[in-house]
């Protein structure tokens, strides 16, 4: 599959001060030194687009307003009748089949960098990049990320599920409610796996902890 050239988009939160009128405000030594060590770090976001026309795959559950197209598996029954009577089985089940779906165009997460953790600058990225989807006609607001596990402790799961995303696998959905009911410092389930921004959570990512 060929897919677009990456993009990074840097996010950042400084401290900016606002002066009306004509008065001219004089910061001492000492007040701008107190500035300058409650600046954030720049938080960096790589993603890159994937489009209509390169077959994305996925398998799961996917909400219609993903998908593009779906291919549906085919079993060989009369094969497996034969094999049947041939080795002299009794009976034989038919392995379950799981559609594949082949999604429109979004964007993808590669990874987010944010050189302190806890203070927002993550989130502010990932809102960010929901905005350049939506304002572009072909995504329409659509996010997607394969989630892996972070320094060995745990996968970033739990930041994604916090923000609307929603694993295609709806077992592992699960999973991530029953943790996000009874946490309490607990680090995030080991879940990898391909999550998605539902169209329905798009307003509760952009309206998440809106005082960070």
């Amino acid at each position: 599959m060929v897919l677009s050239s990456g993009e990074i988009l840097t996010i950042g939160s400084g401290v900016q001060s606002q002066v009306g009128g004509t008065a001219i405000i004089r910061r001492s030594p000492k007040k701008q030194d107190e500035e300058k060590a409650i600046e954030i770090p720049k938080s960096t976001i790589k993603y890159h687009k994937i489009r209509k026309h390169e077959k994305y795959r996925i398998k799961g559950e996917i909400p219609q307003d993903y998908i593009s197209d779906i291919k549906v598996p085919k079993t060989d029954v009369e094969k497996l009748m034969q094999l049947t009577s041939k080795y002299k089985l009794v009976t034989f089940k038919i392995p379950d089949e799981s559609h594949d779906y082949y999604v429109k165009s979004c964007y993808e997460i590669d990874y987010i960098s944010s050189p302190i953790r806890h203070k927002g600058e993550g989130t502010k990225a990932v809102k960010s990049l929901l905005e350049k989807s939506m304002t572009d006609k072909d995504t329409e607001g659509r996010l997607i990320i394969n989630v892996k596990i972070t320094d060995n402790e745990t996968s970033s799961a739990g930041f994604f599920y916090k923000l609307g995303f929603r694993f295609a696998d709806k077992n592992k959905n699960l999973i991530m409610n029953n943790w996000l009911k009874e946490e309490k410092n607990i680090l995030s389930p080991k879940i990898t796996g391909l999550m998605y921004l539902p169209k329905e959570n798009i307003q509760k990512l952009l309206m998440y902890r809106m005082l960070l």
